[in-house]
């Protein structure tokens, strides 16, 4: 997997306790205007929004919700991120800002 970024426009807020993307700007004509997401999809956003490498991701899962089964863990953490690649949401580093 590349490095992954976020779509410039997406931004991440908490609405009535649900954790919400919400697309602005030119985000708008390539990804859906709102998406809730899980806790654990926000806590990966989270970090991918301050740097985080895709390798990095798979231990800060590991540690924040104490999952003793790694496996369990990738397969959650990438069905996240393919859903959001797929969405618009994120992207992987190289890749333009239009959605394919």
């Amino acid at each position: 997997m590349e490095e992954l970024k976020i779509r410039p426009g997406v931004i991440l807020t908490e609405i009535c306790g649900e954790h919400v993307l919400v697309a602005a700007k030119e985000a708008r004509e390539v990804c859906p205007y709102v998406s809730m997401i899980s806790e654990s999809g926000a806590f990966i956003w989270r970090q991918i929004s301050r740097g985080a490498k895709s390798s990095d991701l798979l231990p800060l899962v590991l540690e924040e919700y104490e999952i003793e089964d790694p496996e369990q863990a990738k397969t959650m953490m990438n069905g996240f991120i393919r859903q959001m690649l797929e969405s618009g949401y994120l992207l992987e580093e190289g890749e333009e800002n239009e959605k394919e």
